[in-house]
């Protein structure tokens, strides 16, 4: 079926009746989760890309996803048209941007913070509300151990990157000295 609808109509429809359902937050958690499947079974998405199999077995295999899954009908229905209008390879390839539209549409934005050691509830919550105040927009924060940073922080928020480590003020030290 031939559709002069982009991924970004289909992704505008899909977000705003999310928000006229009060659905945003549900509609991102399945969209991420389907994204996650997507990225730990390649079968699955060739299944899902392949034309050697028929629309109505791909919707089918979608279905079960979000049956099984517990997505939304929003969702479930939002992914049929999308196999049905033959979008899925734009869909694969608008990962971040699509993830990072919704994000932005429920208010949300997720940040991964990089620390030497395991942090506390307490630096946790400083940092959240930091990143809160610099991007200003409520931030969900993931935090992830790297010794080689030896200390202070590395904040990946969207598409910026806070570099704050040890590590790298003693790279920049070092290229200063050796310029000298």
């Amino acid at each position: 079926m031939a559709s002069i609808a982009t991924l970004r109509d289909l992704s505008e429809a899909l977000i705003e009746s999310a928000k006229q359902e009060n659905k945003l937050d549900k509609i991102t958690s399945d969209v991420e989760d389907f994204y996650s499947i997507l990225s730990t079974s390649p079968e699955l998405k060739n299944v899902l890309w392949s034309s050697t199999y028929n629309l109505k077995e791909r919707e089918g295999v979608a279905k079960d996803i979000a049956s099984k899954r517990g997505y939304d009908s929003l969702t479930s229905n939002f992914l049929s048209l999308i196999l049905e209008l033959g979008k899925f390879k734009s869909l694969l390839n608008s990962e971040q941007t699509f993830i990072q539209k919704l994000r932005k549409a429920s208010g949300k934005i997720k940040a991964e913070i990089v620390m030497a050691s395991n942090p506390s509830e307490e630096d946790l919550s400083k940092v959240k509300a930091k990143l809160t105040e610099v991007m200003g927009q409520e931030v969900e924060v993931t935090s992830k151990v790297d010794p080689e940073i030896i200390g202070g922080i590395i904040a990946k928020v969207e598409d910026k990157v806070f570099d704050g480590s040890i590590k790298t003020q003693l790279e920049r030290i070092r290229g200063i000295l050796s310029q000298s």
